[in-house]
């Protein structure tokens, strides 16, 4: 293991147990990234070898945290990479069509889940969690499948984001 994804583990460890204490406090978390590695530029490519191995090391990387919600889009690399972790939780994600990320947004606001995880897609990623409460972050750039990014919201109206942390998660394949 390379040293940036041991200290990535690291850094999930500490927040999603920071996670867990605020959840009494009226928190929720929304874990985000971008689907993994896909085999071409085709508008439904499935995931590569590399993206089945990211697959699997999410679903490691998130298996003590509490995730009662999975969202991704309808196309099947998003559901791929989403599918370990679910089948680890026993969760059936909720898939909504890359063309409506207002309807992303509005489910992730409405939803009761204190631990919510978002596969979704590089190009619209940052404005889903810009418009959740979180900064404005740079596009995501076509070979970056390992952001992490982790929304720690107040669950009344009155409070703004409590942090928001980017990490890269699982090893880059270069």
């Amino acid at each position: 293991m390379k040293a940036v994804p041991r200290i990535a583990t690291v850094c999930v460890f500490f927040l999603v147990l920071f996670a867990n204490q605020a959840h009494g406090q009226g928190v929720r978390t929304i874990f985000l990234i971008r689907h993994a590695d896909k085999i071409s530029d085709a508008p439904d490519a499935l995931l590569s070898d590399a993206g089945h191995r990211r697959a699997e090391c999410l679903a490691k990387t998130l298996a003590d945290v509490d995730i009662q919600e999975i969202y991704t889009s309808d196309l099947q690399r998003t559901q791929q990479t989403a599918a370990p972790l679910a089948q680890l939780r026993k969760l059936k994600p909720v898939a909504i069509p890359l063309s409506q990320p207002d309807d992303l947004i509005e489910a992730i606001k409405s939803g009761k889940a204190a631990n919510v995880l978002v596969v979704w897609h590089g190009s619209t990623l940052p404005r889903v969690m810009h418009a959740l409460g979180g900064p404005e972050v740079p596009p995501i750039a076509d070979p970056e499948y390992d952001r992490f990014f982790i929304l720690t919201l107040a669950r009344n109206k009155e409070h703004s984001a409590l942090s928001f942390t980017v990490l890269r998660y699982c090893d880059r394949e270069e």
